[in-house]
């Protein structure tokens, strides 16, 4: 019973973390280098996430800041099955939990990005993760650049993965 309430405190604290809570420490030091700029860092972030996803999963529920992800967002990502965050739900079964789409109930995974913290006008930093399980979540940094008026994430740095 212990082990089990402390995957349940790991999986709760990492949810803050898939919700995009940056630390004060790397709040933005810039603002935006345009006004779409930010719309389409959020968009490479979360195609990167979906085109690298090597597990089984049949939709994905974005979670931008802690909120879901807008209508904006979700219509740029046409052709991906992509939905606001608060169609998916944690399920808690006797010794883990899973996402699922609440609508399907099939198989699902929270991709999270959280503030943008730009380190010019061609690159940013954004922390994000997901989260598919109890046993399946992972946190980190996409490092996102600019390149020939397109961006893109070049790397990401792991923090957390279980």
């Amino acid at each position: 019973m212990k082990l089990l309430m402390l995957a349940l405190i790991v999986v709760t604290g990492f949810v803050g973390c898939v919700a995009g809570q940056a630390p004060a420490d790397q709040q933005s030091t810039m603002s935006a280098p345009d006004p779409g700029a930010a719309d389409e860092v959020y968009e490479a972030v979360v195609r990167y996430q979906i085109s690298t996803w090597q597990l089984g999963a049949d939709s994905y529920c974005i979670k931008i800041k802690g909120v879901d992800a807008d209508g904006k967002l979700l219509h740029s990502l046409k052709g991906l099955d992509v939905k606001p965050a608060s169609d998916c739900l944690q399920v808690k079964k006797k010794f883990d939990m899973v996402v699922i789409d609440k609508h399907s109930k099939k198989k699902s995974v929270i991709f999270g990005a959280g503030v943008i913290r730009w380190t010019s006008e061609t690159t940013a930093d954004v922390e994000g993760g997901y989260l598919c399980g109890s046993q399946c979540m992972s946190g980190g940094v996409y490092h996102v650049v600019k390149d020939e008026g397109q961006w893109k994430v070049i790397k990401f740095d792991t923090y957390i993965s279980n």
